[in-house]
């Protein structure tokens, strides 16, 4: 398929693994060299040690060498879990990333995939770690499909947050006019959405991939939303408070229509940007009645 234009390419940083690596290796050292001075303590030695911790417990240790081969021991455990740590880290920063006009690019291990945007039908974002009660978007991730798993960029990816603003515009100017055509064409866009709970429940627990969603199906003359039909011409307005990362949908009425927080929404920048085209179009090119969705 046609890329158009390189416009960045991004990759993971290698700093923090050669710590681990570092750090992992100098416990192995530490943990050898300890249990090699067990080797020349002197005979003498022997016996019982008693050792007081800073609250003032005592520890009683039966020998010098039992307390150094602890000691050699805990060195060489916490070594072996750091290495494990640089392992799992140095698998997840394996893919490099390409965005291009129409589309993006990974590659992993020689691996090449391209994605055009106007395929990805869901564009997840989502907060997670330290921040994640503050709602701040630290992840990314995307699939074409929802019979598809997602592909997650992390935050540690080397300018995530340019790349994250890249992707997010060049996603909604490749995929919006698709959306539009199929809309003018009498057809229907489907946006996958999770609920409040589901999203809070994710930031504190994890598992962010593994999302159970509920369909909004927006046509041109009508939106269904939690198995309601609301035709377009009843819709007045729409405020999304980044305040509280609220996105709030009221009819002519008053009344809510649709009330979540709009990370809970894939693609909800295209759901948004949808939903705003639609709600101005004039009342007399649309239907008067809501149409039935199949």
């Amino acid at each position: 398929p046609a890329t158009g234009e390189r416009v960045a390419s991004f990759s993971y940083g290698k700093g923090f693994l050669v710590f681990l690596l570092i750090f992992g290796v100098v416990l192995l050292g530490l943990a050898g060299f300890v249990l090699y001075l067990g080797t020349i303590l002197p005979h003498s030695t022997a016996g019982p040690v008693e050792l007081n911790t800073s609250h003032g417990t005592p520890l009683n240790v039966s020998s010098p060498a039992m307390m150094i081969y602890a000691t050699s021991a805990f060195l060489a455990v916490l070594g072996l879990i750091v290495l494990g740590l640089y392992g799992w880290q140095n698998k997840q920063r394996q893919t490099r990333y390409e965005l291009y006009e129409h589309g993006v690019a990974h590659t992993t291990r020689g691996a090449r995939t391209y994605v055009p945007f106007a395929e990805i039908q869901d564009l997840y974002l989502f907060s997670s770690g330290q921040v994640a009660y503050t709602g701040l978007i630290t992840n990314l991730a995307f699939r074409r499909t929802a019979s598809e798993p997602f592909h997650r960029v992390l935050p540690s990816l080397k300018g995530f947050y340019t790349f994250m603003e890249t992707f997010r515009e060049l996603y909604l100017n490749a995929r919006q006019p698709v959306v539009l055509d199929t809309l003018h064409a009498g057809g229907s866009v489907t946006f996958n959405c999770l609920n409040g709970a589901q999203v809070w429940r994710k930031r504190m627990g994890g598992d962010f991939l593994n999302v159970d969603t509920q369909p909004i199906v927006v046509s041109r003359d009508a939106v269904l939303i939690q198995n309601s039909v609301v035709p377009m011409s009843a819709l007045r307005s729409m405020d999304h408070s980044r305040w509280n990362e609220t996105i709030e949908i009221r009819d002519a009425a008053g009344k809510v229509v649709l009330s979540t927080l709009a990370t809970g929404i894939l693609s909800h920048d295209l759901f948004l940007s949808t939903l705003g085209l639609l709600m101005e179009t004039p009342a007399n090119d649309r239907p008067a009645t809501a149409p039935t969705f199949a």
